[in-house]
């Protein structure tokens, strides 16, 4: 597994242990005020403290929302730079490197949520069209995603919400940023022609190179997406894509992570991130990859841009591909939380722990007088997790984990 494990630069001067990133993920945990917990700061340090060469960390509303994730945090105003301020400090005493990931929801929101309801703010998007399916699992009679959408009449307000966002991940002290334009979010609701009736300029990414520099910035996407309504046909996929990606790259970026969600990868899943079929009108060619129309976009001789890739790449399917020359960087995301150790695991040979409990495990917080903690082991390449209950010192808790394994 050399070629995983050799060191990088990404970028003017990031300097990455080895070529394996740890995808953004984890959500529930920000309970103060959507600010980031001592459960945040161990579960990034712990993978960092392991050789993580390169650490997305979890994606970070730039305003007020109504997603569905009520503990997901947030960076808008001083308090929350400090408080990640807290996670990056203690990922860099360990050595490793970590990325801010600014996000917006678009569309993908219920203006019934608590934030959004408190607060009487908006859900703004390129136009006034809802997206179909959302299930807001803490509301009643469990509705969908909002049909009452502000359409952006001015975006540059959105525009200096970004701005602002990633100036309060530089003060946190972020080694860069990975900008979120896919799942159905706001930057990809201007990528699809269903959800966007617009013709004018936003320039989001523009504003966050004038506040970080090109060489400090990336951007994750995916054109085969079949998340939160986001589906294209295949012809509208390349269009898009290949213009986009043509953009992209006149900007000199320091790398483009290239996601294949919504592709058959040949390996069955668990149901909740599982693919479904394709409508007709939508398929995609057989045993399709992303890699085969937009990779030499990307990575080609002289090219500066990394081209990093996601979405359920074995170990070997990446080495296989760094040998031939045709990726720069991986990204594992999942399996990050059940192999907290996944760098050592991948240096010994030892296979990777694997999910054993489905796909909607849900890691906090929890409304009750039981205080939960998960003692975590490894048991024969699984994670057998153990739940111990202990009074309650009110009627809050937060699942945390003990240890590693979670």
């Amino acid at each position: 597994m050399a070629e995983l494990l050799e060191s990088v630069i990404l970028g003017d001067g990031i300097q990455l242990r080895n070529r394996i990133c740890m995808g953004s993920m984890m959500r529930n945990r920000c309970t103060d005020g959507n600010k980031p917990t001592h459960a945040n700061i161990k579960h990034h340090t712990d993978r960092a403290r392991d050789g993580a060469g390169l650490i997305v960390a979890e994606g970070t509303f730039i305003s007020l929302n109504g997603a569905e994730w009520p503990h997901a945090p947030v960076m808008y105003n001083q308090d929350h730079s400090d408080a990640w301020a807290e996670v990056t400090s203690e990922v860099h005493k360990v050595g490793g490197k970590i990325l801010f990931q600014p996000w917006h929801p678009g569309r993908i929101q219920n203006d019934n949520m608590p934030m959004l309801k408190e607060s009487g703010y908006s859900v703004y998007a390129p136009s006034k069209v809802p997206a179909k399916g959302g299930k807001y699992r803490t509301l009643e009679e469990l509705p969908g995603h909002t049909d009452n959408i502000t359409e952006i009449d001015d975006p540059r307000v959105i525009v200096g919400q970004y701005r602002h966002s990633v100036s309060l991940a530089k003060s946190a002290r972020f080694d860069g940023i990975e900008l979120l334009a896919h799942g159905g979010y706001l930057i990809h609701n201007f990528l699809c022609s269903h959800s966007n009736t617009r013709s004018d300029q936003y320039g989001v990414l523009d504003a966050i190179i004038e506040v970080w520099g090109s060489r400090a910035v990336g951007i994750k996407i995916c054109p085969t997406d079949d998340y939160n309504d986001t589906m294209i046909s295949y012809e509208e996929m390349k269009e898009t894509y290949t213009y986009f990606i043509k953009e992209l790259m006149c900007r000199d970026l320091a790398f483009i992570n290239l996601s294949r969600r919504g592709c058959d990868v040949g390996r069955e899943t668990d149901d909740y991130f599982r693919s479904r079929p394709r409508p007709q009108g939508k398929e995609l060619p057989p045993k399709y990859e992303p890699l085969t129309d937009f990779g030499t976009l990307i990575k080609y001789p002289k090219s500066r841009a990394m081209l990093m890739v996601n979405r359920e790449y074995t170990v070997e399917e990446a080495r296989d591909l760094l040998q031939r020359g045709k990726i720069n960087l991986v990204t594992f995301a999942r399996p990050f939380i059940y192999n907290p150790d996944l760098i050592s695991r991948i240096k010994k040979g030892v296979p990777l722990a694997s999910n054993t409990r489905g796909g909607k495990v849900k890691y906090g917080p929890f409304e009750d007088r039981t205080r939960i903690t998960i003692i975590g082991r490894h048991l024969e390449g699984r994670v057998r997790l153990s739940p111990v209950r202990q009074p309650a010192p009110s009627s809050r808790s937060y699942l945390i984990s003990s240890d590693n394994n979670i």
